[in-house]
């Protein structure tokens, strides 16, 4: 016996391939970019960053990957066990890492400075603003959505 869906309103996807197809595409394009920044950053720094913030930007990385991961679930065409969440509960799903990267952005654009590394600064900077983009995006896409 198959369990009821949680209560509340849910999310409702645009029937279309092509749509939700742009629906991806729209909510990738900050992601993408994020993911190549903390991909540029380890590749630049090298030796010359602290274990601490290689570290961290392992974690950012991962973040960035589940924010994509959702995405692509959720904004798919496929079944999903995500899409059987109702709206407040994907809210939370999307938020975690969101949170979770701008937090991390924060942490360590300070220890890039610190570590005299102001180009690395900068794209955390970046990446941050996109983590930022990508969450109120969607936020409106959940709240234009639902049923």
């Amino acid at each position: 016996m198959s369990e009821a869906p949680p209560p509340g309103p849910r999310l409702r996807l645009p029937s279309a391939a092509e749509a939700l197809r742009a629906l991806r595409h729209d909510l990738r394009t900050p992601i993408n970019p994020s993911l190549g920044y903390c991909e540029l950053i380890v590749e630049e720094a090298g030796d010359a960053a602290p274990p601490v913030l290689l570290a961290g930007l392992g974690e950012l990385h991962s973040a960035g990957r589940r924010m994509l991961t959702l995405t692509n679930e959720v904004f798919s065409d496929q079944p999903s066990v995500l899409r059987q969440l109702n709206v407040p509960e994907l809210r939370r799903e999307f938020r975690a890492p969101a949170e979770t990267a701008a937090a991390l952005c924060t942490k360590l654009e300070q220890q890039a400075n610190a570590a005299a590394m102001p180009v690395a600064a900068r794209d955390l900077q970046r990446i941050g603003i996109a983590t930022g983009r990508w969450l109120a995006r969607v936020e409106e896409l959940l709240e234009q959505n639902c049923r």
